[in-house]
């Protein structure tokens, strides 16, 4: 196969788009975990996807949307200072816009309003990320 084959990476030019499965795609990351923000920011870029943020607050969240319209987003559930992501995934579900909650408690002590949300138990694996992102996009939940 020569160099004019292949994406300027080595790969097929049909292989390219399953390789970014969230191409095309902008993502909102509400983290307050520095290194875990931008681990996330980092797994959602490799898989193609514009990434907002991330931030660390809702009002960060809601400053970043004011300038810039997500498909989706990846929301912390507790942010510091006691916050929680709720008040942003109700904004959220209002606006028809779908998201993913992340936490490292049990999905079990989830308000009942949320129990039926996509939720990313940590520690996470990358492909976790990417597939409920694909579902939260697919679903519209």
């Amino acid at each position: 196969m020569s160099r004019r084959d292949t994406d300027g990476e080595g790969r097929t030019p049909e292989a390219a788009p399953a390789s970014k499965p969230l191409a095309g795609r902008t993502v909102l990351v509400v983290e307050d975990n520095a290194e875990i923000a931008f681990e996330l920011a980092s797994i959602l870029e490799e898989a193609g996807a514009a990434v907002v943020g991330p931030v660390a607050s809702v009002q960060g969240a809601y400053d970043l949307m004011a300038d810039r319209a997500i498909e989706t987003a990846l929301l912390d559930v507790t942010l510091r200072n006691s916050e929680t992501a709720f008040p942003l995934a109700d904004a959220l579900a209002a606006q028809r816009i779908p998201f993913v909650f992340i936490s490292g408690q049990s999905s079990a002590l989830m308000p009942p309003r949320y129990r039926d949300r996509a939720f990313l138990n940590k520690p996470y694996h990358s492909d976790e990320v990417v597939e409920l992102v694909l579902a939260s996009l697919k679903s519209g939940l």
